[in-house]
Order: C-alpha cells, then structure tokens, then sequence
C-alpha cells in the first residue's frame, strides 16, 4: 500500500524522504523538472551542484548514460561502501540533471528502492535531506522537524548502516571527489 501512494505521488511531481545507506535523502521522478525545482526551493541551494540518481540496475538508466566499456566495468563492480560514480551523460538524459555533460549515479541493493525504481521505470533522484550547507537528517523525525511542511511524503524507516553518505568519484578523471 504503502509502494503504491509513493507512486503516486512521484508521478505526480511530488517530493518524498527517505532513508538512504548513511542519511535521509528527497527524492522525485528525475524526468519532472518542476518536481527537481521544488526539492531545489526546500533545500535553498542552486541546480548546478547537481544530484544523484538511485537505481538498481544499470538497465534502468542505460539510455541516459554513455559510459565506456572500462567506465561501465568499474561502475557494476560491487564496493565495500555506497558508492556514487560520476559518469557522461547521453544526449537523452534530462537536460536538469545532466550537470556539465554528467550525471552522477548510484547502485542500490535497498528493496525500497528496487521497488520504487521498479514501479517508476526510471531512477529516483537523491539528495540529502538538509538545508543547504547544514547536516543531513539522519532520521524521520529530524526531516519532519526541519522540512515535514514542504513535503509530499516521509517513509519513517530507519537509515542504512553506514555513518556517512557515499563516496564520490568521477569515472571520468578517476578522481575521487568525496572519499
């Protein structure tokens, strides 16, 4: 039930938090450019530092990628940590997201989020749930203190097991931008 009103509501241009790896994230259909806009306003903080994508498999982001074989190897190898890759962007990905020609995606194993990708057909959009600059929330209750208002939906879940959000590292220069 609960997979179904999320749903709805992602398809509908809504944002929703939810527990992520480390942290709590907002999340939206990435192909609705109003919803990318409203996660902008509640967070306070400009398109140009882009935002991550969260998917099961690569299959569901394939037509908006144009990674190498090599860069496409490194990308599907597992990795001890929650691992965020900046990779080119093809010509068909969503112009909002596609900061300087990249997109920046992840690998999830969480079954929320194989479900709710699963339904959508498409990747959903994760960026830490704070204002910008202040530290993400790492619970339910946190995000609905903070920002409960501006939101669509909360999943009180609790987080994954790790303390930090993910490592950064682009495909492209091999450089890890947040270890």
């Amino acid at each position: 039930m609960e997979l179904k009103k999320i749903h709805e509501i992602l398809v509908n241009g809504g944002v929703i938090a939810y527990p992520t790896e480390a942290v709590f994230g907002l999340g939206c259909d990435p192909s609705n450019e109003q919803a990318i806009t409203k996660i902008l306003e509640i967070k306070k903080r400009t398109l140009e530092m882009g935002f991550v994508l969260l998917t099961p498999n690569i299959e569901i982001v394939s037509g908006w990628v144009n990674m190498s074989n090599k860069q496409l190897k490194i990308f599907s190898s597992p990795s001890k940590r929650p691992t965020t890759y900046i990779v080119p962007a093809s010509v068909a990905a969503p112009k909002w997201l596609a900061v300087k020609n990249t997109l920046a995606i992840r690998l999830s194993n969480d079954p929320f989020i194989k479900n709710i990708c699963g339904l959508l057909g498409l990747p959903i959009v994760s960026t830490s749930a704070n204002l910008h600059g202040e530290n993400p929330c790492k619970s339910a209750e946190e995000v609905q203190k903070i920002m409960g208002s501006q939101l669509d939906y909360i999943v009180f879940k609790q987080t994954g097991p790790f303390n930090n959000p993910s490592t950064i590292v682009d495909l492209s220069s091999g450089k890890i931008i947040r270890p």
